[in-house]
């Protein structure tokens, strides 16, 4: 159950109430998992989950003297497939291959409407509908392997990534144009904040109690809206952000006596970019990427008790 009531913010030093609202919800997630083992180091996987996200305060809380909650506002919720196979190969090579699927329901939204007396207002309801459907990715390689003799030393490449397509199916917008209501469809649009590709690699190389693995992780570009607006807009809330890559190294070294020591540069080539476009706080505006950035931890470990 989720309940909204009370005020939420003052005009002019007088509270702006709110609409008390509710909801009440009952159900069931169910979610299906089966495994088979097609050879003794490889296995076949398929699931398939339902999921939910409930409506939330902000849902129940628009500000009244301009939004109206409708009262038949319900949960979104979604499906996730996918299928796939892992396994490895002669202690050297392990993978990680999936197809995926997610429908997602009942997306909510706000869209404008309009009174019989000619205002209008903002509506708070479910808007569409939207599909996700891609191809996960793992796989580690290990090039040089003694760490079962004395010389303990290994070189180890991994990779991971995904490619995915993620659009609305039905996305109802309504409008305010030259004071008239105008309707569109996002159909076919591209989900916000959902990249296409995603990528990451690095090389891990271990020598007796030391290790040091660098990484390079590639983002593709995002939209920051459903009408996929490419342009910024004045206020930086709405426009496409950019593809970006970073690049990270770190070090550890464990001591015979417990001690261990950590360390690392993440951002090394201190590369400039953004993730977000944000309307309230912190902005309105984009939200930069960390910079080049360092951490040392030391940490100690109780030696095990037989």
């Amino acid at each position: 159950r989720a309940e909204a009531s009370g005020y939420g913010s003052l005009n002019n030093g007088s509270p702006v109430f709110l609409n008390p609202q509710a909801r009440n919800r009952s159900f069931l997630l169910a979610g299906l998992g089966i495994e088979y083992m097609v050879s003794a180091n490889t296995r076949l996987y398929f699931n398939s989950t339902q999921s939910y996200r409930p409506v939330q305060f902000a849902d129940l809380t628009t500000p009244p003297t301009t939004d109206v909650i409708d009262p038949n506002l319900t949960d979104a919720s979604g499906l996730n497939t996918d299928l796939g196979m892992r396994g490895k190969f002669n202690n050297s090579f392990t993978f990680d291959i999936s197809a995926f699927n997610m429908n997602y329901t009942n997306r909510i939204g706000t869209i404008k409407q309009q009174r019989t007396d000619g205002s209008f207002y903002n509506l708070r309801t479910n808007v569409g509908s939207s599909r996700s459907a891609g191809i996960e990715a793992f796989s580690e390689f290990t090039l040089l392997d003694f760490s079962n003799s004395k010389i303990n030393k290994e070189i180890r490449f991994f990779t991971a990534g995904s490619m995915m397509r993620a659009r609305y199916n039905d996305f109802k917008v309504v409008s305010v144009v030259n004071n008239t209501l105008s309707e569109k469809n996002y159909r076919n649009k591209r989900v916000e904040y959902a990249p296409d590709h995603i990528l990451r690699g690095g090389v891990t190389v271990q020598s007796g109690n030391f290790s040091s693995t660098l990484q390079y992780s590639y983002t593709g570009f995002v939209f920051t809206d459903a009408n996929n607006t490419v342009e910024p807009s004045s206020n930086a809330q709405n426009g496409l952000i950019p593809s970006y890559s970073v690049t990270d190294w770190s070090a550890q070294y464990f001591f015979e006596n417990g001690l261990s020591f950590r360390a690392g540069i993440n951002n090394l080539f201190d590369r400039k970019y953004f993730t977000r476009r944000a309307s309230g706080y912190p902005g309105p505006g984009v939200l930069p990427g960390d910079g080049r950035t360092y951490f040392v931890t030391v940490g100690y470990s109780l030696p095990d008790k037989d």
